[in-house]
């Protein structure tokens, strides 16, 4: 296997979160077992389309190391150059998942490959997942069924090939909110929806300022704050109709040491008040999702190790990332792929083959270090 030939293979699958990525495990597990791999491809429930694959090398026993990423990508369509065809430019490949995350998968293969695997001492894993870009599901499916018993996890998403040990969380819900409908031409005949969810809103974007004041510049994320953000709002059906109903999504990114339940009772406490204010309308809190800050201590041997290796210090990054689901398995994970996050997402998403390729080779001497 070669990393950047490889790249270009997955990439032609399309795993977009909404489509399956089953095909392009399948094509993975074609390459994992001529190597004595023992691999498990677990299923989401109620949707055969989703797939994680796990792939053991080595001894029996808890400990060693896992190779972790996820096989979906964001979406693209025809017109963009980041496509499910890779294109090679020069030094660069473009394509969907090229950067985020399938070149990093394809130089874990490689390193998976090239090592005497009769040596291994201990066991090395590989974790590839399903849906991560839509709330991490697959990571959390392994979590909550078959749990990884490792000690050190890489994950590979592109940081620059820096060994990053925090970012924040992610806690997200859905305000509901239910009023009474009437004629605009007397509306204290209803009670507007509308009218509660602006005044939530407010209450909800005043809690910034106070978080803001809470900062921690000591662990170097940047804002060094917990924030919170209302990406979308919708109420309504006639600009002559008191609106019934009104909805808007709540986003906030906890620092690390923040409590996410204590987050989201914050956030009820401040719609509640604000909707108390105007009679007849009442609200919910629905699809909380809330995904724990990450932080690995920069003196954990895997950190240590990759900061020797390529000489740049632990890192922080601004995304979310699966990490903190396996630091809950017990591992000490760190972040540590090819790329820059600003190559991903994108419309003309790219990496840097040089990349991929010094990326196979810093993976293999990985598991020389932690697995013979």
């Amino acid at each position: 296997m070669e990393p950047v030939a490889l790249t270009e293979e997955l990439v032609s699958f399309d795993t977009v979160s909404s489509r399956s990525n089953a095909p392009c495990l399948a094509r993975v597990a074609d390459l994992l077992e001529p190597l004595g791999a023992r691999i498990t491809l677990q299923r989401k429930p109620g949707d055969d389309r989703q797939v994680n694959l796990l792939a053991r090398f080595g001894p029996d026993g808890d400990g060693g190391l896992c190779f972790a990423g996820h096989s979906d990508t964001v979406p693209w369509d025809g017109s963009m150059r980041s496509t499910t065809a890779a294109e090679r430019d020069g030094r660069r490949m473009y394509g969907r998942g090229t950067c985020d995350m399938k070149g990093a998968i394809a130089a874990m293969l490689c390193a998976a490959e090239a090592v005497d695997r009769t040596r291994l001492r201990k066991p090395l894993h590989l974790a590839f997942t399903f849906e991560e870009e839509i709330g991490c599901h697959g990571a959390k499916l392994l979590e909550t069924t078959i749990p990884l018993a490792v000690d050190h996890c890489l994950i590979g998403e592109p940081t620059g090939l820096r060994p990053v040990t925090v970012h924040k969380g992610y806690v997200t819900a859905v305000c509901d909110l239910q009023g009474t409908p009437c004629h605009s031409s007397d509306p204290d005949q209803g009670a507007s929806a509308l009218h509660a969810a602006v005044r939530a809103v407010d209450a909800l974007l005043a809690l910034g300022p106070r978080w803001k004041a809470q900062a921690d510049p000591s662990l170097g994320l940047t804002p060094p704050y917990t924030t919170i953000n209302i990406g979308m709002l919708s109420a309504g059906t006639a600009r002559n109709v008191v609106p019934e109903t009104a909805s808007f999504c709540i986003e906030t990114r906890p620092m690390p040491g923040v409590d996410a339940d204590a987050l989201v009772a914050e956030v009820r406490s401040a719609v509640a008040d604000a909707v108390a204010g105007i009679a007849g309308v009442e609200f919910a809190l629905s699809h909380i999702d809330k995904d724990a800050p990450f932080h690995t201590a920069d003196d954990a041997p895997l950190a240590a190790w990759l900061v020797e290796q390529t000489g740049s210090a632990t890192a922080t990054v601004p995304f979310y990332t699966e990490a903190q689901i396996f630091n809950r398995m017990g591992a000490r994970t760190v972040v540590c792929g090819p790329g820059e996050i600003a190559q991903a997402h994108r419309v003309d998403e790219w990496v840097e083959l040089d990349a991929l390729e010094a990326a196979a080779q810093l993976y293999r001497a990985a598991i020389e270090e932690f697995c013979t």
